[in-house]
């Protein structure tokens, strides 16, 4: 797989990363299978694995420890932090060995659950937060620095205020984490990011059907050198789907009007697929990755079988 520069910084990154938020959780199967996920992932070219503390309460930094707890240094990690987690779900965490089990049995999905059973998750930027989301997170991954940490979806307001940015020069001079950035919800909080000369990344939702960074964002950060991460490259699964008439939108649309524009989108798509032989999904794959000023294109999956099916319609 490609290696590229992570804008100014020194490290090199696969042009594809492998986006952990699948990894864990008490609805998902067996931890054993995430454990061969991630190996398929790295045995493909992949050194660039995205994480976040709130992902699975925690297992999935978890499980990227126990697979590269021991070969630290051949892999690149980055985690983020900003939204805690309700008592109830850092309770479910706790109690994930007993849960799993009865889950299954009773066949309760995560979307049936109450809002009541799941808890509010708030937001904290402060200083003396991150500090400590860090080093649980180290913990988790079993390492004593990670590669990247990045603040997780800030508001505009919190990025242009700017009180997060001495935090993390101290925990980068402390050696706990080598590079930060901001992972970003909307243009405004990106722009309000390039603001700050040592954001060393951008993360992004960046898609055929999401292309709206290409004016807004990338422009700036390639002038200043910044590292730009495209999440949500398949459009949350929409671009690996069969045939775009026969999808049912509405889950993953807010709005029967945008229903209507994503069916649009995709029938176009497929109609340019089409024309140059290739598959959308790998159109798709190539259009996030080969974007001027795109450092690392995530990839998500949840089983082995997937991403091997996403590394092969991969472009070369």
């Amino acid at each position: 797989m490609r290696l590229n520069a992570f804008g100014k910084t020194d490290l090199k990154v696969s042009e594809f990363g492998f986006g952990c938020a699948r990894i864990g959780g008490v609805f998902q199967g067996d931890p054993q299978s995430f454990v061969r996920l991630l190996a398929v992932a790295r045995d493909g070219g992949i050194n660039f694995f995205d994480t976040a503390d709130m992902y699975s309460q925690g297992e999935s930094e978890s499980l990227l420890g126990r697979v590269f707890g021991k070969r630290r240094s051949e892999v690149i990690i980055t985690t983020k932090a900003g939204y805690c987690l309700p008592g109830r779900r850092k309770l479910a965490g706790r109690l994930k060995p007993l849960l799993r089990p009865v889950i299954k049995a009773l066949g309760i999905r995560r979307d049936r659950l109450p809002t009541m059973a799941r808890g509010t998750i708030a937001q904290d930027y402060s200083p003396a937060y991150l500090t400590r989301a860090l080093e649980a997170s180290l913990r988790r991954l079993r390492t004593d620095y990670v590669d990247l940490f990045q603040l997780h979806s800030p508001p505009v307001e919190v990025v242009e205020r700017g009180d997060w940015e001495p935090a993390l020069e101290d925990l980068k001079r402390a050696g706990k984490l080598r590079y930060y950035g901001i992972s970003c919800d909307s243009p405004e909080a990106a722009r309000a990011a390039l603001r700050f000369p040592n954001v060393s990344s951008l993360q992004f939702a960046f898609s055929l059907l999401e292309p709206g960074a290409l004016e807004t964002i990338l422009p700036t950060a390639r002038a200043q050198q910044v590292a730009c991460i495209a999440r949500e490259c398949l459009g949350n699964g929409l671009l690996a789907k069969a045939e775009a008439h026969a999808l049912d939108l509405e889950p993953y649309c807010s709005s029967p009007e945008q229903a209507q524009l994503r069916k649009k989108q995709l029938l176009e798509l497929q109609d340019r697929a089409a024309e140059r032989g290739v598959s959308l999904t790998r159109m798709a794959l190539e259009f996030a990755s080969r974007t001027d000023g795109i450092s690392v294109a995530l990839l998500g999956a949840r089983t082995p079988q997937q991403l091997r099916r996403l590394l092969d319609e991969s472009p070369g």
